[in-house]
Parts: C-alpha cells; structure tokens; sequence
C-alpha cells in the first residue's frame, strides 16, 4: 500500500484599497512641483495569495482578466505587456523560489480609482511576508510607486500607492516624489453621511495614457488654462480639508464641482458624451457634487448627493445603464494574514 504524504502549504494572502474622490490629482505627479491631494480610500480592495509549489517556476494568475504567466529563469524577465507590474514586483523582490501568484481585483477594469497601484501594494506586502521582511506602509507605497517609473518607464503619480497602503481618508502634501499624509480626523456623524450620500458610478473602462501625454504637453508650453486649472485644484484640497467637517454638506460638493470644473479645463480629452450624460443625471436628480476619479475621461464618477436624493439618483443611474459600486470607507490600508493548506499526494 502506498503511503500518503503530507505537505504543508503557508498560503499568505493580502488585501488594499482603492481609492475614489481624489481631489487635486494631477498635482501629484514629477512634473507639477508641490502638490497636494485629499482622497477616501474604500473597500473595493485589491487581493493577492501567494502559494509555494515547490519548483523553480514563478506563476502570475489574473483572475479578473483571465492572464496568465510564467517566469521559469528570474535573470530573463521581459516586460511584454502580460501582467508586467506583478513581474516588475517579482523582478525587484528578487524572489527566486517557485510560487503560485494569484491577483484579484474588486474594482472593474479601467476604474480610475487606483486599482493597479492597490494590486502593487497588496503584492509588494504578500512578498514581504513571503521573504520574512518587514516593511512599512509608506515604504510599500515608495517601493510600488517605483515598479511604474523606474521598472516600467511608466507615468504615475504617486497618490495611488499611499492611499492604498495606509487607507483611511488623507490629506497629502506632495513634494514629488516624497509624500506627507496626514490622516483626516473626520467626525463619526460626518463619516456615517458621507458613506450613504457619495455613490460610485461605473462608466467603462479608459485607458489614460493618450491624456496624460497631452495634459504634460499643454503644461510643457506654459499653456495658461492648464496651469490655472492644476492650481485650482490644489487650492480645492486645502479647501476640502476645512469643510470636510462642516456642518453643510454642500459645501463639500462645491468644492468637488471646483475641482471637476478645473480638470476638465486641463484638455477636452477628459470629458466625452458618457461622462455628460452622467453628469446631466446627476445634477437633474439631486446631485450636489461630482468628481471624475483619477485621470479623467471615463472610467468611474464619484457622485454627492442631497441628503434624501440618494434612492432617487440610484435609480436614475441604474434605470440608464451605468453601474453603481459600493462605497464602504477603508481605513486599515493594506493587510496581510496566513493560512495553512495541506497537499495530500499518494
């Protein structure tokens, strides 16, 4: 009779947030000097597992787009469009034991509100784990930050990673690229509010590159409206952090309709019908603010409503086709945890 062999698996899973309303992005970016950004993280989190199997080959697993790779040689990395983040945080984790990588993403494709950035954060921590090291939440999102600028020559600002590393709802001076955050100390009675007024709304997934070529090409030739707008948006944050506990609640939307008023003066890629149409929606059925999330120019809105106009904008939007996500604030940031799987092989 043959024997049954037991081994066992540490599965080390983790989690991060995304992040939605953020007021004065653009502003965190290499190529405007001292920005500042407020945002809300919440939970349509990032997941990543990360199971040894025991081999000398690493796979990649996307859940969400059905992708899947391999990394068979840790010297031979190639960047070729295939989950390249995931194999950037292999490449400078320098992780060279035969692991399972499986990512899962809450937030739909092309969101707007930070996802790729949530998904580095939550691999960078699962590996660090992994390896028995211990890094910090500001040095998760420094290090996560860099897969994009320095592994993949990409453009990124560098809101994304710290909202998803540390969660909550933040104020951050920008110093580009180093971040102070300051977590926002928002009354419960106001956090209750916000959490039932503000409505996510889906509009299609964007892809961002072709904008932020073109909004760094207008800021390269001193272009005047965009350098107005960039400053409005930045002077919105300081705003944002003295209303943010107010007693009206439309003194909030004011300053989101600055900011998406602003932005949308950065160029005429970031607004298109989709988006006006939603914004139309949500101004005729009892909106008082509304921000575009991210970039811009699609992707998903984030909507403040009139206290008692909630239902009735819900149902607009959903009667119209778009798809409202949940919003439920985050404020543990990125999290780790273990557990344990057991291989039975006869």
């Amino acid at each position: 009779m043959k024997s049954l062999n037991k081994k066992l698996k540490n599965i080390i899973h983790s989690k991060a947030p995304v992040r939605i309303c953020d007021i004065g992005g653009w502003t965190d970016t290499w190529f405007y000097p001292k920005g500042a950004i407020f945002s809300i993280s919440i939970d349509l989190c990032s997941h990543i597992r990360i199971i040894p199997n025991f081999s000398k080959i690493i796979n990649i697993f996307s859940e969400n787009l059905k992708l899947r790779t391999e990394i068979r040689d840790f010297y031979k990395i190639r960047y070729n469009g295939t989950l390249d983040l995931l194999k950037a945080a292999v490449k400078r984790m320098n992780i060279k034991e035969g692991i399972d990588i499986y990512v899962k993403a809450e937030a739909p494709p092309g969101c707007g509100t930070g996802t790729s950035a949530s998904v580095a954060v939550a691999l960078i921590a699962a590996l660090t784990h992994f390896l028995q090291e211990d890094l910090k939440p500001g040095e998760i999102a420094e290090l996560a930050h860099n897969l994009e600028i320095e592994e993949l020559r990409l453009e990124s600002g560098v809101q994304d990673q710290y909202a998803a590393a540390y969660g909550g709802i933040n104020f951050m001076e920008i110093d580009y690229p180093s971040v102070k955050i300051i977590p926002m100390n928002v009354k419960k009675k106001r956090l209750e509010e916000l959490e039932n007024q503000l409505i996510l709304v889906y509009l299609g997934s964007r892809s961002s590159n072709k904008m932020h070529k073109a909004v760094i090409e207008n800021y390269r030739k001193g272009d005047k409206s965009t350098l107005k707008s960039l400053e409005i948006m930045k002077n919105c944050v300081y705003e944002m952090r003295e209303v943010i506990n107010s007693e009206n609640l439309e003194l909030i939307g004011k300053v989101m309709n600055k900011n998406w008023e602003a932005q949308k003066k950065l160029h005429p890629l970031m607004v298109n019908p989709i988006i006006n149409e939603v914004e139309k929606i949500a101004k005729n059925n009892g909106a008082i603010g509304i921000k575009l999330n991210g970039a811009g120019g699609g992707g998903s809105a984030t909507i403040l409503s009139a206290i008692g106009s909630e239902n009735k904008l819900k149902a607009k939007i959903k009667e119209e086709g778009f798809q409202e996500l949940p919003v439920k604030f985050n404020f543990d940031g990125v999290q780790t945890w273990k557990s344990n799987l057991i291989d039975n092989k006869i």
